[in-house]
């Protein structure tokens, strides 16, 4: 299937079979995760595939009763590690650059270093890297013939909410210290052929030179 199919195919998928999901399938769509573009190649990403019952239960709660994530036969923790940002990661990530310009220019210029801005501007760009990743995933997935849904309202350093809970489940899923649970992937094969929902037309969202004139 070619990757424009695929983004057709793609729906929001809160039905699955039984079944479990094919080993070979669910290591490309996490594959498909690892060898997204981030930048500066910090790579701040770990992906956890979950088909503990018992954990399941936990997500649920987690995410104020979405029951749909229970019935998933898999579900993929997105962490994001914040501490992929400090400047001697950064630095071994940047190597590629000349010392010189990795030593003055891109560990110092709050353009280019994430490390020069507050945790929440980490969080933030640590985030916008995960949702890279998770979409990659989302196509290959569909590629497989799988079908998944995107989680993002549940209780976790975004929200800031069901602490506790959120503190056991870091527990069980034996996260590092700054690395936090901020997405999850629900995958299986699909039990539903939901419509699709509507978009924006293309001349909507899209200019040319500066907003609203035409491409």
């Amino acid at each position: 299937m070619e990757a424009t199919e695929a983004i057709e195919k793609w729906r929001s998928i809160r039905k699955y079979k039984t079944e479990p999901v094919p080993d070979g399938a669910l290591r490309k769509t996490l594959d498909a995760g690892r060898k997204a573009p981030s930048w500066e190649n910090v790579q701040p990403w770990h992906f956890i595939a979950v088909d503990d019952e018992g954990l399941k239960q936990k997500l649920v709660k987690l995410s104020r009763g979405q029951k749909f994530i229970a019935s998933a036969p898999v579900v993929i923790a997105v962490c994001g590690d914040v501490g992929a940002w400090d400047k001697p990661r950064n630095r071994e990530a940047l190597l590629k650059a000349t010392a010189e310009v990795v030593d003055n220019l891109l560990l110092k210029d709050p353009v280019f270093c994430v490390a020069e801005h507050g945790p929440s501007i980490i969080l933030a760009r640590t985030m916008e890297q995960l949702g890279i990743a998770y979409g990659f995933m989302c196509v290959e997935a569909v590629n497989h013939g799988l079908g998944c849904c995107i989680v993002g309202a549940f209780g976790n350093e975004m929200t800031g909410s069901l602490r506790q809970l959120y503190d056991e489940v870091r527990a069980d899923l034996a996260l590092p210290e700054r690395v936090y649970l901020l997405a999850l992937l629900t995958i299986g094969i699909p039990d539903e052929q939901p419509p699709a929902r509507p978009r924006k037309n293309f001349d909507s969202v899209v200019s040319k030179n500066k907003y609203g004139n035409p491409l």
